[in-house]
């Protein structure tokens, strides 16, 4: 049974579910809502992939438990639910899900726009779903970065607590005189407000710490991105920006700039900084392409433990096909029947680089 604590149904919803129900019956619509909202609060990662993988209708299907485990919540919601069956109802409430789970401010969230971008792939895959998923994946990375990058005010320690006794034991004294029991409870009660002055001291310096260590972390980023860009040097090449081949360069700096990022869903700064470092937004790049032109060492240490993830890491799974064919042909059909992007696929230099860069950090922060 659904929780007290279910929000009310998005205006949205019913409009959705029309897609597989006319008769708006309210009672099933509500049903429907709670369990989406019982999978958007218990998602984790491999969940977000089967929620996309389930909405682009991609080649590589999730398992049976990885649907049995989706569906599993709407059967706890309503214990008619269809178990199997119903595609294109699980599509619609995996749509709606993903929608929900857009608008948190949590890593989760957030990391599920970064794979929702990633699966996407700049329009190569569509979902038939109406509902803007790239624009609300993009507008999740902002509103997340910019709150996680806000300089926290460290305030000061001042008022921590008023000091003195109670007003009627005052009174008791002034009226009574000094006895023994008085000043046994006069006592105590110092004692009791010096041991809430020290708590609540103790509390503000531990938010004064964690906001210094919060600020000193996100400059300590921002000043290695700088560095990086002004010495304009390749760090897992060792070369300059401009002697690294030309169709490398997307999937080399994106690698580097993720590298520095040391919270998801890193700085709305990244895209300008790869166009800063020379991805141009005109020239095109094939995915092919690129891949072949990395230096094979860097390639392998970039998949170095990466599991193959073809709806939400397009990207390094194409770099896991090149490793396993050896040659730098014989693995763009495969890729491309997979992934269901188009073999000869390219997309400007500053976009690819973008999306390997959101690939780096979902495996960064994927744990």
């Amino acid at each position: 049974m659904a929780e007290a604590t279910v929000p009310p149904m998005r205006d949205e919803f019913p409009r959705w579910y029309r897609a597989v129900d006319l008769s708006e019956n309210r009672t099933k619509l509500e049903a429907r809502w709670n369990g989406v909202w019982s999978l958007a609060k218990a998602a984790d990662r491999p969940a977000i992939e089967t929620l996309l993988a389930v909405l682009l209708k991609t080649k590589s299907q999730p398992n049976d438990q990885a649907l049995a485990s989706l569906r599993g919540h709407f059967k706890a919601a309503d214990d008619i639910f269809e178990m199997s069956g119903n595609d294109r109802e699980l599509e619609i409430l995996s749509g709606a899900t993903l929608a929900t789970l857009l608008e948190g401010t949590t890593d989760i969230a957030a990391w599920a726009a970064l794979s929702t971008m990633t699966a996407l792939f700049a329009g190569a895959r569509r979902t038939d779903f109406p509902y803007d998923f790239a624009g609300a994946s993009e507008a999740t990375i902002a509103r997340i970065s910019e709150a996680r990058r806000k300089r926290l005010d460290i305030g000061r320690l001042s008022k921590v607590g008023d000091f003195g006794l109670q007003a009627d034991l005052v009174q008791k004294i002034k009226t009574e005189g000094v006895t023994p029991e008085h000043v046994v409870a006069a006592v105590n009660a110092i004692a009791s407000k010096a041991q809430a002055v020290t708590r609540d001291i103790a509390a503000k310096a531990n938010d004064v710490i964690n906001a210094l260590h919060w600020n000193v972390v996100i400059q300590d980023e921002e000043l290695q991105l700088l560095w990086w860009l002004y010495g304009a040097r390749s760090k897992s090449l060792d070369v300059p920006f401009a002697d690294v081949p030309p169709d490398a360069q997307p999937i080399v700096f994106a690698s580097e700039v993720a590298n520095s990022v040391r919270y998801i869903p890193g700085p709305e700064s990244a895209k300008p900084i790869l166009s800063r470092a020379g991805l141009k937004e005109r020239k095109k790049s094939g995915i092919a392409a690129a891949i072949n032109a990395v230096d094979i060492k860097l390639l392998r240490d970039l998949v170095d433990g990466v599991a193959a993830a073809p709806v939400v890491r397009p990207l390094h799974f194409a770099i896991l096909r090149k490793l396993e064919a050896g040659d730098d042909t014989s693995w763009v059909a495969n890729w491309s029947a997979v992934t269901g992007i188009e073999a000869d696929a390219s997309l400007p230099a500053i976009e690819l680089g973008n999306l390997f860069y959101r690939e780096r950090l979902g495996l960064k922060f994927g744990s």
